[in-house]
């Protein structure tokens, strides 16, 4: 079981769902919530429990359906899911506008979330986001080998399944060789930050709870994240914040700047020789432009 300092609160949706959410830092303080990755979990917090301290902070950051205690849920949309995150926000009276993050596929969902609930959202960030996949106009500017992912979700979803079984099986039994095979796939800049061993320990811990309910969570994840958005980019007129690093292999910085130009108030901080995991990085820098954004 992965060693967290996170309090798992469970949350009963309307529809009798159990939604999960991973509580880091004190109750009392102003919250942000952290939407994570695909194929990933709210474990993927960095674990600097001082930081939020000093910060005087607390991160929400709830477990999408399938993933972790958060029940599946076959139908679900990054609206749907939009919808859940603020009635459990409710359930915790947690109710003032806050800062929203979103990492990799969890920008999507991010992005979901304050163009659908403006006044629930004071910023937002974005860290090695990716695009809305079912978009049209957005498809235009995806690199081949995500149209490609998009073509085999849309037309081949069905050998998903039987693959995230078995990934979920691997997971369970052989988190280390999976998490070591997984970062052999990518760039020498992922490379490098899997290095760190806390943070492979971070990526570890949240990739195993990800692959939990037999991988459900991350089929069904994948579904939702091609399905055409049911917002516009223009409707996020928060200010909004990414960050993104030039040797991102999973997302290329050439169609996030594209992103950028269609979001009203977005600032890019493209960072030289950084990758897909530069927010485990640059953690304190992003809080600290948070709290100052809460």
């Amino acid at each position: 079981m992965p060693a967290v300092f996170a309090q798992s609160v469970l949350v009963a949706l309307p529809d009798q769902r159990q939604l999960e959410l991973l509580r880091y830092g004190d109750p009392t303080h102003p919250a942000a919530v952290f939407h994570h990755g695909y194929a990933s979990s709210g474990l993927s917090i960095p674990p600097n429990a001082e930081l939020l301290q000093q910060l005087g902070l607390q991160i929400l950051a709830p477990n999408r359906p399938g993933v972790g205690r958060s029940d599946v849920h076959r139908a679900m949309t990054l609206e749907s899911f939009a919808a859940d995150v603020v009635f459990a926000l409710d359930a915790l009276q947690v109710t003032a506008p806050m800062v929203v993050l979103g990492w990799s596929a969890g920008g999507l969902y991010a992005q979901a979330h304050a163009a659908l609930y403006p006044a629930r959202v004071a910023a937002l960030h974005l860290l090695n986001t990716c695009l809305p996949l079912g978009e049209p106009e957005t498809y235009k500017a995806l690199p081949p080998r995500w149209k490609t992912i998009k073509f085999l979700n849309d037309y081949g979803a069905w050998l998903a399944q039987p693959l995230a079984r078995r990934l979920s099986r691997q997971w369970t039994l052989e988190p280390d060789r999976m998490i070591d095979k997984f970062m052999n796939m990518l760039g020498p800049a992922e490379q490098e930050e899997a290095n760190n061993p806390v943070s492979r320990i971070v990526l570890r811990d949240a990739a195993q709870h990800g692959f939990s309910h037999r991988g459900q969570g991350v089929y069904y994840d994948g579904q939702a994240l091609c399905r055409p958005p049911q917002f516009r980019l223009a409707a996020i007129t928060t200010p909004t914040t990414i960050w993104h690093g030039t040797d991102d292999f999973i997302w290329h910085p050439a169609p996030i700047k594209y992103l950028a130009s269609r979001l009203p108030h977005a600032t890019l901080h493209m960072l030289p020789g950084e990758g897909h995991m530069l927010y485990l990085k640059y953690w304190r820098k992003i809080l600290e432009q948070v709290r100052a954004e809460v």
